[in-house]
């Protein structure tokens, strides 16, 4: 049975970029090896914009996002369709569908710290096709023994 496979949003990978002591860190550099991590290339882009945006005077921010991708071993898919991307426009907000349409795509969970996701409507919509959303918290939980 291989590791489970984990979308990461790009709130979860800013958390771990501002704190080296939360959880989104925690789950993405220390429990690395129980999990295959994911995220697409709309996210990759979402969190350009907001290193150039939000966070222009954190110059180092930009190093290191491209180590921490590489410590998770996060993987990156493409942009999702605009034809799935139009379809959970119905779900959620179109600046979430991507995230949402890449996550159904491959994984079984989706990791976030944005509680759009975390509404009964999209989390019942992600249930019923086969993804659990949670927080980095839940998910670090879920996994001690």
């Amino acid at each position: 049975m291989g590791k489970p496979r984990v979308f990461v949003d790009s709130s979860v990978i800013v958390a771990a970029l501002l704190s080296s002591s939360g959880g989104s860190y925690y789950l993405l550099t220390l429990l690395r090896d129980q999990f295959e991590f994911v995220t697409n290339q709309y996210v990759l882009l979402e969190l350009e914009e907001l290193l150039q945006g939000k966070f222009y005077k954190h110059i180092d921010m930009q190093n290191k996002l491209f180590l921490l991708l590489g410590v998770a071993h996060i993987k990156v898919q493409a942009f999702p369709s605009r034809k799935e991307i139009n379809k959970l426009g119905k779900i959620i907000s179109k600046k979430d569908a991507p995230i949402l349409t890449g996550a159904l795509a491959e994984s079984a969970l989706l990791v976030t710290l944005d509680n759009e996701f975390l509404t009964a409507k999209v989390s019942g919509y992600a249930l019923k096709h086969g993804l659990k959303i949670v927080k980095p918290k839940d998910l670090i939980e879920q996994r001690r023994w």
